[in-house]
């Protein structure tokens, strides 16, 4: 595999996961989003996750030649993006997120959604697209 395929592949096991996630325990993400801003160590964490995580990507892998490595590159953007974002305005940020309805039905819309995405990044990693 190379470098995009392994990425893609990373990318698309946790899109999918986070939307099984997000399928099976609507009620507990809910909450989870309602408490987050009110948790700062919770709140900075997450931050340096993202912010590592993209900054990871980035490095060894900005490559916008084709498709499904744009994706890749794409992902590790906009994920060291929120973690500055959460870094310098972790309050409005995460407020933002927390007072979006999220009912439990717009919660499955994203489920779906998500889980779809990671299984389409998976057959595109695996396929070598």
């Amino acid at each position: 595999m190379t470098t995009t395929e392994t990425l893609a592949s990373l990318i698309g096991l946790y899109f999918a996961a986070a939307g099984i996630g997000l399928l099976v325990d609507r009620d507990g993400f809910s909450a989870a989003m309602k408490e987050l801003p009110d948790h700062p160590m919770l709140g900075y964490l997450g931050a340096i996750l993202a912010f590592v995580i993209g900054g990871a990507i980035i490095g060894v892998h900005n490559n916008w030649d084709g498709l499904l490595s744009g994706f890749v590159s794409l992902v590790g953007w906009l994920s060291l993006a929120e973690g500055v974002a959460m870094l310098a305005f972790r309050k409005t940020f995460l407020g933002f997120f927390a007072r979006m309805a999220l009912s439990p039905g717009v919660i499955a819309g994203f489920g779906v959604g998500t889980l779809a995405a990671g299984i389409v990044v998976l057959i595109a990693a695996f396929a070598g697209v």
